[in-house]
């Protein structure tokens, strides 16, 4: 049986697509790629069939996400006790469930758009079916925001500025968009090519010239396609792109102006603090006290001489049950007070009911008085290493703190401080824009993320990922976000998404100002509105394609 290399080609292409899609994301951090990342998936779904669409999407969806999300292995192989097959096949599955199949049905749909030819049905269609599938992806169902096209884009401040209206899938629209007119461009050259081949080989007289349509023909179909849709010049979809772009732009340098200056609320200074506790000597009690004590004695060598406004621990800096050791607790207290400065602690906490005994992942605040202000539980859990979404028998973890699920919070938080308020995020919940929204909507002045990333294994890739997505959060809200993680990078992020610093050591103390601010921006009045419309403009592409399909020959 001979080799179908156009065939060998077309899915090739994907792979290779795929690979472009993985280097747009840290740690490679070639931003540039993103924008050209979508065009074999697009160029493939053009003359696919549905199954082979599906399958396309999928595939690529795949690819990408062993490309980006590799250290999910290692995080497996460290949070539970399955064996090396069975933790190839969770990964695997995961990878399938949570981003193939999502991205395998939007390619369907794109497929049967694309081949409607119409110009500006695909012009509309194509970026607002890309973006629905990014939002199914993150909604709590699947709860998987990783890989996201917009986040590539964060070091380009002028251009993600608009995340205040859109979130990030404003940043993704354009990308996908920009995707669409590449490969239309290159969809438009090849068709030019083979009209002027078909046009020689016909003067030779050694072909009878189609009048209606140019036949293609693909790995598991042969489709007719409208000959318009493939020679035409893409004028709606380059017109769409360059207003998009430009307006973006013009926007983006118009908001980095306008939040050149401070606002004229008085200034917080804050004191991020990394303890380095040694992994040996987490969650064991003869270890409580003395891990006290190592944050203490960082914390005061690093404000000696002077009381910040607020002192950042990370999420589980204290690696005991606070609530169950009230001694421990009001030590805490004596220490704010020692500091006069206000005291942010991450740690576990129980809770008993009717029901049995709850576990929580919780942050603490401490008054610069000594007495404890709020408690925060973190409402937003990371599937697989703190609940099982599916409850799978025979699934140990490898939990320290406790073999028992954590229960999610019923609650947002916002903690108030004399100069402010702040918005509690706990580690992965920095990842959903939806939480922060919900935080400023309850008056948060400036945002705070403790996180622990030591469950992501250390590694650079995993640990820069999770970064990025809290810069998004801070421009989609305009506030500063300060942020403190463990084995991870700390940083201060201004409400534009630069950087006051970002630091991945792991002991010492971080000092900055921050400037708290009360605007709210159309993102946290108005939430998701753009995922809704890229939703909606998506849905009636698609109703028009049912009702009024072009003829474009029958499957097989």
């Amino acid at each position: 049986m001979p080799i179908d290399w156009k065939a060998l080609w077309k899915w090739g292409s994907l792979v290779l697509g795929a690979c472009v899609y993985t280097v747009a994301f840290p740690p490679y951090e070639q931003p540039i790629a993103a924008w050209i990342a979508l065009v074999p998936l697009f160029l493939f779904l053009r003359t696919s069939a549905p199954r082979s669409a599906f399958l396309a999407g999928f595939l690529y969806a795949l690819c990408w996400c062993i490309g980006v999300t590799y250290w999910l292995y290692f995080t497996v192989t460290k949070d539970f006790a399955l064996g090396f097959p069975l933790n190839l096949l969770f990964m695997f599955g995961n990878y399938a469930f949570f981003a193939g199949l999502p991205t395998g049905i939007i390619a369907l749909f794109s497929s049967l758009v694309l081949r409607r030819g119409n110009p500006w049905l695909c012009a509309l269609g194509i970026p607002t079916l890309w973006v629905s599938g990014e939002v199914l992806r993150a909604n709590p169902a699947f709860g998987v925001s990783w890989g996201i096209l917009g986040y590539t884009q964060y070091e380009h401040l002028a251009l993600i500025q608009i995340a205040d209206a859109t979130s990030v899938y404003g940043v993704s629209f354009l990308l996908a968009l920009g995707n669409y007119v590449v490969a239309e461009l290159w969809n438009w050259r090849q068709a030019k090519r083979q009209k002027a081949k078909i046009k020689n080989q016909k003067s030779k007289g050694n072909l009878k010239l189609e009048t209606r349509n140019l036949k293609l023909r693909n790995p598991h179909s042969e489709i007719r396609i409208p000959k318009s849709a493939m020679a035409t010049f893409p004028w709606p979809a380059l017109g769409l792109f360059a207003a998009s772009l430009a307006a973006t732009l013009i926007y983006g340098t118009i908001q980095l102006q306008r939040y050149a200056a401070p606002p004229d609320e008085a200034p917080l200074q804050v004191a991020l603090v990394l303890g380095n506790i040694p992994s040996t000597q987490r969650w064991q009690p003869a270890y409580y006290a003395s891990t006290l004590l190592r944050y203490a004695s960082v914390t005061s060598r690093g404000i000696a001489g002077t009381s910040p406004d607020l002192v950042v621990w990370p999420e589980f800096a204290v690696n005991f049950y606070l609530d169950r050791e009230p001694l421990l607790q009001l030590q805490l207290g004596q220490f704010a007070q020692q500091t006069n400065s206000a005291l942010l602690v991450g740690a576990p906490r129980q809770e008993e009911d009717e029901t049995g005994m709850r576990y929580y992942n919780s942050a603490y605040l401490f008054a610069p008085t000594g007495g404890r202000i709020d408690v925060y539980d973190k409402k937003r859990l990371v599937p697989f290493a703190e609940y099982r979404p599916f409850h799978l028998p025979g699934v140990v973890t490898h939990n320290d703190v406790n073999p028992s699920e954590f229960t999610p919070g019923a609650r947002s938080a916002v903690f108030s401080l004399p100069k402010g308020s702040l918005g509690m995020m706990i580690c992965y919940e920095a990842a959903f824009p939806s939480v922060a929204r919900q935080l400023i909507q309850g008056g948060a002045h400036v945002l705070v993320n403790i996180s622990n990333d030591t469950w992501l294994g250390g590694i650079a890739a995993a640990t820069e990922q999770h970064f990025v997505m809290s810069i998004f959060r801070a421009v989609e809200n305009r506030r500063p976000l300060v942020r403190t993680a463990t084995a991870g990078v700390s940083s201060i992020i201004e409400p534009t998404g630069r950087l006051l610093f970002r630091s991945t050591i792991a002991e010492g103390v971080l000092r900055g100002t921050v400037f708290p601010r009360q605007e709210v921006t159309v993102y946290a009045r108005y939430g998701e509105w753009f995922s809704w419309l890229c939703i909606g403009v998506a849905s009636i592409c698609l109703v028009l394609v049912v009702r009024k399909p072009v003829d474009i020959g029958q499957f097989p």
